[in-house]
């Protein structure tokens, strides 16, 4: 149960200090309890906030590897995993806060066979954040453009027990080291947002089965390190769906297609009549990349 930890940081400084000054309790717990190795890489992805200067100073502990440009999350989560060693590997988000029995609960779950893990997600007031759900198809993305239940599950009740999913978020997501050498990584053409989701359709592919676990539970603050503004996310989200469609279900797109131009409009369209002009314009500005 040895466990490489990799989280990848972006000019969330204090932030980042917080997410590995918690992560440190609960790896050092982990390690006692259950006695196994345990290393932490962190990727900065040319941070220009003095993160690096941060980590140095605050947690030199850590393995830190220093990038020359912003790689994004599957680039970045690819090269870091090449410096790993341990059979289970953890890929976190600089922006998520772990309880001190975190480590330790997550791995207690790895003993059942589990080969892909996803936790509750909070976000920082304790309220419920989505995390899991199926994977995208013709039917539940169009659902998913007009508001409804789509492949994102807003639902309390599809969260509130162990179950099989088709994705869990990238935020915390937890796997068996041939896991992710079996499909080969992160497909690097997926900049962020959708990565996850990508990875986990070849996973099921593979053979093999994620795990929405609420048991474990986790803080993700959410869009740090894009400053909370959700304009930018929807657009890298739509790019990662579209890359989904042509490569998993080519055939499907143009019907798919036609309904997330739909879909855009009418959200634009209600959002100018509501007076929220920054999110109507996000609406518009999608419709160019997909």
């Amino acid at each position: 149960m040895d466990l490489s930890i990799i989280i990848l940081s972006y000019n969330t400084k204090d932030i980042t200090d917080e997410c590995l000054s918690r992560l440190r309790m609960s790896e050092v717990r982990c390690r006692k309890k259950l006695g196994n190795n345990i290393e932490v890489i962190v990727l900065d992805n040319a941070s220009s906030d003095g993160s690096v200067e941060m980590i140095k100073k605050n947690h030199p502990w850590v393995n830190l590897i220093e990038s020359k440009g912003n790689t994004g999350f599957s680039k970045g989560n690819n090269i870091a995993f090449k410096q790993s060693k341990y059979p289970v590997v953890l890929f976190m988000n600089s922006d998520v806060y772990v309880e001190e029995d975190t480590l330790e609960k997550t791995l207690g779950f790895f003993e059942k066979e589990i080969e892909v893990l996803g936790p509750k997600l909070q976000f920082a007031d304790g309220s419920f954040q989505p995390s899991a759900g199926p994977l995208p198809s013709p039917v539940n993305t169009i659902f998913w453009i007009f508001g409804l239940w789509g492949f994102h599950p807003k639902d309390k009740s599809y969260f509130e027990k162990i179950s099989q999913v088709g994705w869990v978020s990238g935020a915390f997501l937890l796997m068996r080291r041939a896991v992710f050498e079996k499909v080969g990584g992160f497909d690097e053409n997926i900049f962020m947002y959708l990565e996850e989701v990508e990875f986990c359709k070849r996973v099921s592919i593979a053979g093999f089965k994620i795990w929405y676990v609420p048991e474990v539970a986790v803080t993700h603050l959410h869009g740090a390190s894009s400053q909370f503004d959700p304009s930018p996310a929807l657009l890298w989200e739509l790019k990662g769906l579209k890359y989904y469609y042509q490569k998993h279900l080519k055939n499907s797109y143009p019907f798919v297609k036609f309904f997330l131009i739909l879909g855009l409009i009418l959200r634009a369209v209600i959002f100018s009549l509501l007076g929220k002009t920054k999110r109507a314009r996000a609406y518009i500005e999608s419709l160019g990349v997909i």
